[in-house]
């Protein structure tokens, strides 16, 4: 590595400060090289580069494959004006028309966003013969003076008025008064699907859909800015393709050719059919030089090979949900799509960004108060860790511990009735700790203290999971095993209460229950400690296809009587869960003519998808009957396909619920016969053998003579969905139930809730059927007769 010590460093700061313009406030760090997602300042430290040049580096830095198709290029050809023909050229003009939207299969070549913008202008004012341009407030278009025009932001603008007649500026994302402003007399529409610049706001569907229309049939053009969306930042190759969006007029730049400068305008059927197009109409010296032709073909090959777009929607979904789960009374409102993400601040954003920059990591501003992150789409999974980490850290740090405060004061006073109870106070507190998948750790050391104040026995075992109990010493001991889950899916629901109710993610389906569970164990130890030890367990991972949690404490534990942690509502118990199947596949295929014979990988993916529901559908007919638990129900989760104009491809994945006793090796047999013969890649991950246990069993009768005493008649459930139940019974016996406050059809929505007397009435039911099985194990079964006034019924429900 090549390090500048720090006087070369100051050096080259003085002399750029003396020599440059002076129109850049510049950050004091000298950045002489990259790679990846990393970049190194001249006194050799690493940043993690979370603005990536603005949006440029989206392959990353220091590709060597972009530093070789830029020397080969260099040693035969620079520049080569568009008055003459050009190979290089020829080819990046032909691989443009296969990857951009639908229709849009001419182009005109430049150096810049901004020129993109300008040419676009003019295309449309040419085609249309009128002069309005429409924008939206918020918008970013670039800073020459046709581009700047269109631009909202007014410091940007009012230094250089009078700017190009005859523009307007619209609400973002108000479909009303875009049908006012759209007439005849409008040239062109020109709209971000995601506002970068202007604060990382989406348009909606509604939106876009509305603002095409009203272009269509009014005669204007609809300018599609990807300038920052394009070339995989959102998720997809382009954003349009979140929205079946065909543009008339499309503008690209920044990550089209890795880094090195370049801009393209994409033109539709309705540009060229206009027949105005024609010699003269424009022109660039520079643009579509054979130099940056190369370093753009070359970009197209690496986004593709390495599914970049695909792999900036996982990251990003991912770094959405865990910056919506912060707890800093600083953030207001988390935004994005993809790899590009904004985090409104209700403070000026500068001075975080200044903090970020001292922890090593360079990020943007979206305006005055929102944090932009444009990572690379190379960035490492670790990488994104760093930054999240450092983001929390920054946003939720000393700077910030008052207003915190201040917040949890506020919110106590409006909420001290229910958080006076102690046990509604530790679901709430447990409903404020973010607990992802795989990010668990806070809220198990939380609950670990929490259960040592309530005189049980607490720590977190190597896998993550919190465990409490009520004996020291479990060793040869058959206990009583409360198991139940810490992590939940991703969505910050705010921490309330409202009319009885307590809102918030994992209220219902993790977090309601295992509190019940504690507090429940924390009863009974304070009655006196029970002859038989009970055991409370928050595994991690329930809800990801590993169950790391259940598995690690499967083989240490010889329960004789096993409660999964699950809502089933506080008078019913779930006796059954159903198995389950994950199968993914990728289909590819050469790229054929749409008009020809060959099926494409998409028609191949939905035939594969339609045999295996017309396979459950027959053998539901066959052996389930009415029974949806006995029924195989396979369902189509997701498919995505990509064409470059070389390959057509297919992924998806499929997942099966399974019932009782079926044969799942004979299913997998199958599905890979079908897959060979249409050539279908296949794997098979999340593989959960159904359950179905009995009312019969003691723990059973015992839940129902507990809440028949109480008045309730019981109702046990088969979930058609599958729990850690799936995982620990096989090993653990046939004596086990699941059992939990809440309603589950809540689980996993927007409005997840739990209503606070279900909650403490679980809590009793639990404590009345611990106190029954903490006797001597023979007590346990006694008195445990189904009979009484109140009859128990069966049903089937859903959960996930």
């Amino acid at each position: 590595m090549t390090i500048i010590d720090a006087t070369q460093a100051e050096t080259s700061m003085e002399q750029e400060n003396r020599y440059t313009s002076g129109v850049y406030g510049k950050r004091p760090v000298t950045i002489v090289r990259g790679e990846g997602a990393t970049l190194w300042d001249a006194e050799g430290r690493a940043y993690i580069d979370c603005a990536a040049g603005h949006g440029v580096a989206n392959i990353g830095h220091g590709r060597p494959e972009i530093a070789a198709a830029l020397s080969a290029q260099a040693q035969r050809l620079v520049t080569c004006p568009e008055i003459f023909y050009n190979d290089t050229r020829a080819r990046l003009l032909e691989r443009l028309s296969q990857v951009t939207p639908a229709g849009i299969e001419h182009f005109f070549l430049c150096n810049s966003g901004t020129e993109a913008v300008e040419g676009a202008f003019k295309f449309a004012r040419l085609v249309t013969g009128r002069t309005q341009i429409i924008a939206t407030l918020r918008g970013f278009h670039g800073r020459s003076m046709g581009a700047l025009a269109a631009t909202w932001e007014p410091h940007y603008r009012e230094p250089f008025a009078p700017l190009l007649p005859d523009v307007t500026h619209i609400r973002y994302n108000n479909l009303e008064a875009a049908e006012v402003a759209i007439s005849e007399q409008t040239a062109a529409v020109i709209i971000e699907l995601v506002q970068g610049e202007g604060g990382v706001h989406s348009a909606t569907p509604e939106y876009v859909a509305g603002l095409a229309r009203f272009c269509r049939e009014r005669g204007a053009l609809l300018i599609v800015d990807e300038v920052q969306t394009g070339f995989g930042r959102t998720g997809r190759l382009f954003a349009c393709e979140h929205y079946d969006l065909q543009p008339d007029i499309l503008c690209m730049a920044k990550s089209l050719a890795g880094g090195v400068p370049m801009g393209a305008v994409g033109l539709g059927p309705r540009v060229m059919e206009s027949g105005r197009v024609g010699r003269g109409a424009h022109g660039s010296t520079f643009g579509g030089n054979p130099l940056a032709c190369a370093a753009a073909l070359a970009t197209l090959d690496i986004l593709e090979r390495e599914s970049l777009p695909t792999r900036a929607a996982r990251l990003g979904a991912y770094a959405l949900g865990r910056l919506r789960g912060m707890r800093s009374p600083l953030v207001r409102e988390v935004r994005g799509q993809g790899l590009l993400i904004g985090i409104e601040l209700k403070r000026r954003a500068q001075p975080y960004l200044e903090q970020l920059c001292e922890r090593g990591i360079l990020a943007l501003p979206a305006g005055p108060n929102v944090i932009r992150l444009l990572p690379p789409l190379v960035i490492s999974e670790h990488q994104l860790e760093q930054v999240l980490d450092t983001l929390e850290e920054v946003l939720e740090g000393s700077r910030a511990l008052s207003e915190r405060a201040q917040l949890i004061q506020e919110e106590a006073a409006s909420t001290k009735p229910h958080l006076a109870d102690p046990e509604v106070a530790l679901l709430h507190n447990m409903l404020t700790i973010p607990s992802l998948s795989r990010r668990e750790s806070a809220l198990a050391h939380y609950l670990a203290g929490q259960a040592r104040q309530l005189g049980l026995y607490a720590s977190v075992d190597e896998a993550g999971n919190f465990v409490a109990s009520t004996h020291e010493n479990l060793e040869e001991q058959h206990p009583i095993v409360l198991l139940g889950h810490m992590d939940t899916v991703p969505g910050n629901i705010p921490v309330r209460f409202e009319e009885g109710l307590l809102y918030g993610r994992g209220a219902v389906d993790a977090k309601g229950p295992l509190a019940a569970f504690i507090s429940a164990t924390a009863r009974v130890q304070r009655a006196g400690t029970p002859a038989i030890p009970i055991v409370v367990i928050g595994a991690v991972e329930e809800e990801a296809a590993t169950s790391k949690g259940a598995r690690a404490v499967v083989g240490h534990y010889q329960p004789q009587a096993c409660i999964i942690g699950e809502p089933s509502s506080s008078t019913a118990v779930t006796i059954g869960y159903k198995g389950r199947l994950l199968v993914e596949g990728r289909v590819a295929r050469d790229s054929s003519h749409s008009a020809g014979p060959q099926r494409s990988s998409n028609e191949i993916a939905a035939a594969f998808w339609e045999r295996i529901r017309a396979h459950a559908e027959q053998w539901n007919a066959e052996y389930a009957g009415s029974s949806a638990f006995a029924a195989l129900m396979p369902s189509l989760r997701s498919i995505n396909s990509l064409q470059n104009g070389m390959e057509d491809q297919t992924q998806f994945l499929i997942g099966y619920r399974l019932p009782p006793r079926f044969d799942i090796a004979e299913l997998r047999i199958q599905l890979q016969e079908w897959a060979d013969a249409d050539e279908v890649q296949i794997s098979f991950s999340g593989e959960e053998v159904a359950f179905q246990s009995s009312r019969a069993t003691p723990l059973a009768r015992i839940f129902g003579r507990v809440l028949r005493a109480g008045g309730h008649a019981p109702v046990f459930k088969y979930k058609t969905g599958t729990s850690d139940m799936n995982v620990v019974a096989p090993i653990w016996g046939e004596n086990i139930v699941a059992y939990g406050p809440g309603d589950s059809s809540l689980d996993h929505t927007p409005n997840e809730h739990i209503a606070v007397a279900e909650y403490q009435h679980a809590i009793t039911v639990l404590e009345q059927v611990l106190q029954v099985l903490g006797r001597e194990p023979h007590a346990s079964l006694e008195h445990t007769s189904v009979s009484g006034t109140q009859e128990s019924s069966v049903e089937v429900g859903a959960e996930s």
